[in-house]
């Protein structure tokens, strides 16, 4: 288990710099000069595994140039990384829903649902066993 979801985490971090590659910035604005210096911070932390920098990164780039999908996508993959679950499924749709043809963000959001679904959101047999098991003894 800790595998796959590692592997989806550096999957979604290869997709992260990409999307990163496409620049936030927009000329003569401060906020999105600031934003993607924040975005190039948490991208560098991200790279060495500083999850918990890097969404505080995104989320500072976010707060100085809202709803961009590309800093929400950054956002979902740091707060999946962190194991914020739920917030990193309400994230990846918050950004879908500004953006549904975004690529990146939709591969992002695919590969999360089937690790969520899979490993999150589904108990195991193990757990429902011992569930049994707890109710058998009372």
């Amino acid at each position: 288990m800790y595998k796959n979801s590692r592997l989806i985490i550096v999957g979604a971090a290869l997709v992260l710099a990409a999307t990163l590659s496409s620049g936030v910035a927009v000329a003569g604005d401060p906020n999105a000069k600031e934003a993607g210096a924040e975005m190039k911070w948490g991208f560098k932390a991200a790279k060495r595994g500083y999850w918990q920098e890097a969404l505080m990164r995104f989320e500072h780039a976010n707060e100085l140039t809202p709803n961009q999908p590309r800093i929400l996508n950054n956002i979902a993959v740091a707060q999946e990384a962190n194991g914020l679950y739920e917030m990193a499924l309400l994230t990846y749709q918050e950004g879908l829903a500004i953006d549904p043809r975004n690529t990146a963000l939709r591969r992002n959001y695919t590969r999360f649902q089937e690790f969520y679904a899979t490993y999150v959101a589904a108990p195991t047999e193990e757990a429902d066993q011992g569930a049994e098991d707890a109710q058998e003894n009372n």
